[in-house]
């Protein structure tokens, strides 16, 4: 079976990598996006489980990603 896919996006780098590193050791498979544009750029490669986002982000901040998330689902 296949592990899960989770998008994390957060502006702050060691955020990420963080909690990248958390879930890649719980067997989850990580990808990290710097803000909502670069999110919803993976987004359009691939499909996600899950998604975990920052409030607050340059470019496209989380409540915005939020949205675009529900336009394109």
């Amino acid at each position: 079976m296949a592990a899960e896919k989770i998008l994390v996006v957060d502006d702050e780098a060691i955020n990420r990598e963080v909690l990248a590193e958390i879930l890649s050791l719980e067997g989850y498979e990580v990808i990290t996006a710097a803000d909502g544009m670069e999110a919803l750029e993976n987004m359009k490669e691939m499909d996600f489980d899950l998604v975990l986002t920052d409030l607050m982000m340059p470019r496209l901040d989380g409540i915005a990603l939020l949205s675009q998330i529900k336009e394109i689902s």
